[in-house]
């Protein structure tokens, strides 16, 4: 008895002496990635281009999921990938307030975070993407140079209580505070849906004989904001949205479009690609990794289209 209780004291100091978990060669790392939405242009290209990152990693293994927009059903897919014990999870928050209950019950099971594109609200995560309101003072700014004295304009919002949706709209309102002559004559939300822009705007054709510049809080809304102004026959009317999508790059070069910020998808995906595998190598991952916005006119669209 003596004998067996000195083997298991010695063997439990050799257990406490050695090193945390390690990643095994030729074991797969296994990275849950919770999409916000399949059916949306930019999160999907974004989803695409950080498949072509981890292509780079053989050992990186993604599994994904698609919450179509609805922050419970996302929820439900962190906690599958929290009971799948996967080794980090890539989470593209529906709500920024709503994503916290999972981001906490994800750090409680020691699985790190990556918050892509859209920050949480709480818990402890790596926030990779762009700081929005740098996209709606890019607009402000833009705005501020290029409109004519006493314009009136109109402002497409994104979704109401996203917190992305508020800081476009705040960043553009303050940049374009020194123009006191310019009035924000009507503000509703179309929630980033081009079917949802290009209605509204067609009742503001029909309110507004005349306003000078749309500018909407993403590029979708613009494109629909676009087709119910030509199908109008309404010219020379200002328009600027967000994310650099092809078709915004397309209508900037025939001139219909004069600005689109853009949000660099293939930039956001390759730093969240960066951050798995820093955790991967056991490093710490950093509080966050800032993907700049850029704006995008005439004069520099080629750049992007190449």
């Amino acid at each position: 008895m003596k004998t067996f209780i000195k083997a298991a004291l010695a063997c439990s100091v050799v257990l406490a002496i050695l090193p945390g978990p390690v990643f095994a060669q030729g074991k797969k790392f296994v990275v849950g990635y919770a999409n916000l939405a399949d059916t949306d242009v930019f999160t999907m290209s974004r989803k695409n281009a950080f498949i072509d990152a981890v292509k780079a990693d053989p050992a990186v293994s993604v599994s994904f999921a698609d919450a179509n927009g609805d922050a419970s059903k996302q929820l439900d897919q962190i906690d599958n990938f929290i009971a799948q014990k996967v080794n980090a999870i890539v989470i593209v928050p529906v709500d920024y307030q709503g994503i916290v209950p999972g981001v906490e019950k994800a750090n409680k099971a020691g699985i790190p975070v990556i918050a892509l594109g859209i920050e949480s609200a709480g818990g402890k995560f790596t926030f990779v993407g762009s700081k929005n309101v740098d996209a709606g003072r890019m607009q402000g700014e833009f705005m501020a140079k290029t409109l004519p004295k006493n314009a009136q304009i109109v402002y497409l919002q994104g979704e109401p209580g996203l917190y992305h949706s508020k800081e476009r709209l705040e960043g553009f309102t303050k940049a374009l505070a020194g123009r006191t002559d310019v009035k924000i004559i009507a503000n509703l939300p179309a929630n980033y849906d081009r079917a949802q822009g290009m209605k509204i705007t067609e009742d503001w054709v029909q309110k507004f004989p005349k306003f000078d510049a749309l500018i909407a809080a993403n590029d979708q809304m613009a494109l629909g904001a676009l087709q119910a102004l030509k199908a109008a026959g309404r010219k020379g009317v200002v328009i600027s949205g967000i994310d650099g999508v092809k078709d915004a790059l397309d209508a900037i070069k025939a001139g219909d479009m004069a600005q689109s910020i853009f949000q660099n998808a293939k930039g956001q995906a390759q730093g969240a690609f960066e951050v798995v595998e820093m955790i991967k190598k056991g490093e710490p991952a950093p509080k966050e990794k800032l993907i700049a916005f850029e704006s995008i006119v005439k004069d520099n669209v080629d750049k992007y289209t190449k």
